[in-house]
């Protein structure tokens, strides 16, 4: 097929090839969830394109981001992934209107683990680590006013 092409807009032959390759991905893609069902593997970005590179006669696989930029197939992985379910469920049942009440910040104790906090933390995302920072900042700030008024009546 020739590269040459009439105008400067319509490329033909790349329009062919980037087609040609969709497709590709898309079948090696397909094949590779497939097999991992049977298997009984876990559905994940990584794990297809590892499985894609296995049955590839070409041997090259597909990359995971190619997963995701080609609509058809991220909409099958979506639809058998079990991890991508779990990702999206959690997004959707955080609780974003949690209050000071609810976070009991005087039953803090000082010895706690901080090896189990940091480990509780790290699996938090970034917008929930802010809630609680903003929070403990609201706390922080109410108990020193207290605490300022407290010390003002007992210096009269």
């Amino acid at each position: 097929m020739s590269h040459t092409s009439d105008s400067k807009n319509e490329r033909a032959w790349l329009k062919y090839s980037h087609h040609k390759r969709s497709n590709r991905s898309l079948e090696l893609g397909e094949q590779a969830i497939n097999l991992l069902i049977k298997k009984g593997s876990p559905i994940t970005l990584t794990t297809i394109a590892e499985q894609s590179k296995k049955i590839d006669t070409e041997g090259k696989g597909i990359h995971p981001n190619t997963i995701r930029t080609n609509e058809q197939l991220y909409e099958y992985y979506k639809q058998h992934s079990k991890t991508y379910k779990q990702k999206n469920r959690k997004s959707n049942t955080l609780n974003s209107s949690v209050t000071l009440e609810d976070i009991k910040f005087h039953k803090i104790k000082p010895n706690r683990n901080l090896k189990n906090l940091e480990r509780k933390y790290m699996k938090l995302s970034k917008k929930e680590i802010v809630e609680r920072l903003i929070l403990a900042e609201q706390y922080i700030a109410e108990n020193n006013t207290k605490w300022v008024a407290n010390y003002f009546e007992a210096f009269k």
